[in-house]
């Protein structure tokens, strides 16, 4: 019942929006991202269909890691909600003073995101490759018209070139999952567990296919080239969600088809993921280095940061692969909560037109700076434990090589945030603005503070272990 409710509660709340044409929507909305996230805890804790993971251990089963994506999504969208509520006004003013066309309406978005919502939260709980398909097709349906929300002529093109590649992408993990049934003795179900069953040379070639699909839809290089687009246009509560929810559900489509490979087929699928997963990281840096757009910055730090969570599942890393990915969400999506905020006050996504932000938007600047050290693993981020874990974890030469190009990340964003942080800032063309961009921070600031507190947790713990 409490698992239904999950799906049932979004969906509802999406029809009552679209029907009440505005009325009550941050009520609307509001409640049911709380009541989402309160039957989340307790599915996670309670209830009898939960699975409470004890320890960061080696080893994560497919439901483990379905009931994470969960926890992370409801979360990060109880949070981007509460933000929501105050952006769409702020959106709204700034619009009518620089005489921008009106975007998508305020009820359209709301039920869009509570409709993506409900895919998501579907996608986190399938048990079978038929339904994590459908799920993740519908992920792609609900997530696009919410990328053109400005309605401008580069957002229509970021819609349509994400809807036709994740299309494509989709299509492929169709034809795989069509060659996985293919590969089971007959009568059998596409249940992840019963897939074990199936015949191995079958079972690559339907591997190979899922990857690409699943993995086109996840960001990985050389399959990322909408991804850049579709974060950039997108706006900024959109954008946070779909690097800090939307790629982890497609991640989750890798997890499952990797665990369900046969017996000795597990070395065959960690090849693929650490091939892939060197590839992204090369991409990222290549592109990250002359960015002159700071939110396709961010989006190729998503690339980053998906490479980094394939080479954890290669590499064997277990629930790693969760932290790792809860909290990539948490700071990204503090990150491009921010970005959107000096967006809003400067009107441009490009890096050399923005300087000073540190002086104009102290806060906002602040954040921007913490949150570049923070996803890039600068203690006491907790992305620096499980990327200290991974180098580890993958021996000397390719730990060597992920070290070396985590390095030229850092440095090619260090480069652009402390270039737009500092110098002088230009005099404010709308100071009201400026100020609803400052008050824009409370979300971002709470999130910040729960980053750091859980890595001096980490470290707390971990110097604890070294001392005993």
């Amino acid at each position: 019942m409490t698992v239904s409710g999950l799906m049932t509660v979004p969906l509802l709340a999406a029809l009552l929006v679209w029907i009440l044409k505005g009325r009550l929507l941050r009520t609307i909305l509001l409640s049911a991202a709380a009541v989402h996230t309160v039957l989340t805890g307790y599915v996670y804790f309670k209830g009898e269909e939960s699975i409470v993971l004890r320890g960061i251990e080696l080893g994560c089963s497919v439901r483990e890691f379905g009931f994470g994506v969960l926890a992370i999504t409801s979360l990060l969208f109880l949070l981007v909600s509460l933000h929501l509520c105050s952006w769409l006004k702020s959106d709204a003013r700034a619009g009518e003073l620089r005489g921008e066309s009106h975007g998508m309406s305020k009820h359209t978005l709301v039920s869009l995101l509570l409709l993506f919502l409900g895919t998501m939260t579907l996608t986190a709980l399938a048990q079978d490759f038929g339904t994590l398909w459908v799920a993740v097709e519908a992920t792609t349906l609900a997530s696009a018209p919410l990328i053109n929300f400005h309605r401008s002529k580069t957002s229509l093109e970021a819609m349509w070139k994400y809807l036709l590649l994740c299309s494509l992408g989709i299509g492929m993990a169709l034809l795989g999952t069509m060659l996985l049934s293919a590969a089971l003795p007959e009568g059998s179900s596409l249940a992840f567990d019963a897939v074990k069953n199936a015949d191995p040379q079958w079972f690559k070639a339907a591997f190979v296919f899922c990857f690409a699909g699943y993995g086109l839809k996840t960001g990985l290089a050389p399959f990322h080239s909408w991804l850049p687009d579709a974060h950039s246009e997108a706006p900024a509560p959109v954008s946070a969600l779909l690097s800090g929810s939307l790629l982890n559900c497609a991640l989750l489509g890798l997890v499952n088809i990797r665990d369900a490979a046969p017996e000795g087929l597990t070395g065959f699928c960690n090849g693929f993921f650490i091939c892939f997963g060197i590839i992204s990281l090369l991409f990222a840096a290549f592109f990250i280095i002359g960015q002159k757009d700071f939110k396709r910055m961010l989006a190729y730090s998503s690339v980053e940061h998906m490479g980094l969570a394939v080479l954890m599942i290669g590499f064997d890393c277990g629930v790693l692969v969760l932290l790792h990915m809860a909290f990539h969400s948490l700071t990204k999506m503090m990150l491009f909560l921010t970005a959107g905020n000096i967006l809003l006050a400067y009107g441009t996504r490009k890096i050399e037109a923005v300087t000073g932000v540190l002086t104009r938007l102290p806060r906002n600047g602040m954040l921007w700076l913490a949150g570049m050290l923070l996803i890039c693993g600068t203690p006491p981020s907790p992305l620096f434990f499980t990327e200290l874990v991974l180098v580890k974890q993958a021996g000397i030469l390719w730990g060597g090589v992920i070290l070396l190009l985590l390095l030229i990340i850092f440095c090619a964003m260090a480069y652009v945030v402390i270039k737009m942080c500092m110098g002088s800032a230009a005099a404010a063309e709308f100071p009201e603005i400026d100020c609803r961009a400052e008050k824009l921070t409370r979300i971002p600031l709470l999130v910040l503070m729960l980053i750091i507190f859980s890595g001096a947790a980490l470290m707390a713990e971990t110097i604890m272990r070294y001392v005993q």
